[in-house]
């Protein structure tokens, strides 16, 4: 039996085993959400091979699933064709809290068999590919904030409550809830804490590999999001949902490994240099890990969040941070904001320290100090306008992660842009309503 039939095999035997009536076949859209199909286990077990079929529409589509692309891909003037999701069936697993059922993440292919190379995990998959090829392995950890709210969408409890063993035992419930139901679901939690908001929550999983981390990543947002309304609360991983509270930010922590298990960023040197390409490549980038308008509105001085493009040793003013030493040593990029797509912000970050090893940069110089008033650093992008600008033209955007990808995050990015720009809002009304 070859290695694809004991998969096959394996998935079968454990679908019957447990007695899984249904299977949701997943996979992340192109703003990170998991979109798919429920299938009967029985008519998946007939066809483990064979996957299902689906719309292109969701690897172009907006978070509100608007369909205005003009790609070759999935447009209209081409059809809107479909895809194959083609299960990955090393994710499968039973999801906890809905007994019967299943859950596993698929990789779209046309109908000639070939992966969709513009699928978010295809697009991290060929910059891991690439560290490979170098003779490495990336780890990656990520760090997820977001806020719980109350059925009437109100943070479920007031004021700056970070760290509290109070607040956690007060809710309790939702808290274990939440981290049991995840580690049970496979998804190993290294930390869940209350955060600098009103009702806001910090989300850290265990130290993985990248693809797992970021499948990890992805399948929690949305388990914790389900979890939150089997109890009649929400959870929102918008970047900032009041200007008056704190942001939610995405902080992916990284590192290299050779084949032997040891740490590259032990060696200072090739550390600065990936750190190079981190700062290099971060504003062009940024759509990758701030995709949306809302998300700019967290980057704000003195706030957490960064402001300016820069490296310093375990210091939280600027756009990344070294940590630890010897074999725990990493380097945290705190640019990407909660709404990202764990896939794009992985593979960008990762993308950009290869470009700084690929291109042996000079190596940075490590600030101390408050990075917000450092006026020699070169500051972000503080609109998503500002940053469609850098990305349009990116040279090194295309290099790695490929034109037809840039094409259809470009047209998306624009797409929010003008969609922001053409709504009359709320404060809009208050301030000029009256007094025009």
């Amino acid at each position: 039996m070859d290695y694809a039939s004991e998969v096959l095999d394996s998935a079968g035997k454990y679908l019957t085993e447990r007695g899984i009536r249904a299977v949701e076949v997943g996979f992340a859209d192109i703003n990170g959400s998991i979109v798919g199909k429920r299938l009967p286990a029985r008519f998946l077990l007939e066809h483990l091979a064979s996957g299902t079929g689906i719309c292109r529409a969701p690897l172009t589509w907006d978070i509100q699933s608007e369909y205005f692309t003009t790609s070759e891909l999935a447009g209209f003037d081409y059809g809107a064709a479909d895809m194959t999701l083609m299960p990955d069936y090393a994710t499968l697993r039973e999801i906890p809290w809905r007994k019967g059922s299943a859950f596993v993440l698929a990789d779209p292919h046309i109908d000639t068999g070939e992966i969709i190379q513009v699928a978010p995990r295809q697009v991290l998959k060929n910059v891991l590919a690439r560290v490979e090829k170098m003779g490495y392995r990336a780890k990656v950890g990520s760090e997820v904030e977001f806020y719980l709210l109350d059925g009437d969408k109100k943070p479920l409890f007031g004021g700056k409550e970070t760290y509290s063993i109070s607040k956690e035992s007060q809710y309790s419930d939702i808290f274990e809830k939440i981290q049991y139901g995840l580690e049970d679901f496979g998804i190993p939690v290294e930390a869940l804490h209350t955060e600098y908001g009103p009702g806001q929550m910090e989300l850290i999983l265990e130290f993985s590999d990248a693809l797992t981390s970021a499948d990890n990543t992805i399948i929690a947002r949305n388990a914790i999001k389900e979890i939150a309304r089997k109890n009649g609360m929400y959870a929102t991983f918008m970047a900032i949902p009041w200007s008056e509270h704190s942001g939610s930010g995405y902080h992916l922590h990284q590192s290299l490994w050779t084949g032997d298990g040891e740490n590259a960023f032990a060696d200072r040197a090739l550390l600065l240099r990936y750190a190079a390409g981190l700062l290099a490549c971060a504003a062009e980038f940024m759509p990758m890990a701030a995709p949306s308008v809302n998300s700019y509105k967290r980057l704000a001085d003195m706030s957490f969040a960064p402001t300016r493009i820069g490296i310093g040793y375990d210091n939280r003013t600027v756009s990344a941070r070294i940590v630890g030493r010897g074999r725990s040593a990493r380097i945290e990029n705190r640019t990407g904001s909660a709404d990202a797509n764990a896939y794009l912000l992985i593979a960008a970050s990762i993308a950009s320290g290869l470009y700084g090893l690929e291109n042996d940069l000079e190596t940075p110089r490590v600030i101390s100090g408050n990075g917000y008033y450092n006026d020699e650093l070169e500051s972000l992008p503080r609109t998503l306008s500002a940053a469609a600008e850098l990305f349009d033209r990116s040279e090194r955007a295309v290099e790695y992660f490929g034109k037809d990808f840039v094409k259809i995050l470009s047209e998306l990015i624009h797409f929010d842009i003008g969609a922001h720009h053409k709504t009359v809002t709320d404060w809009e009304r208050d301030r000029y309503l009256e007094n025009s």
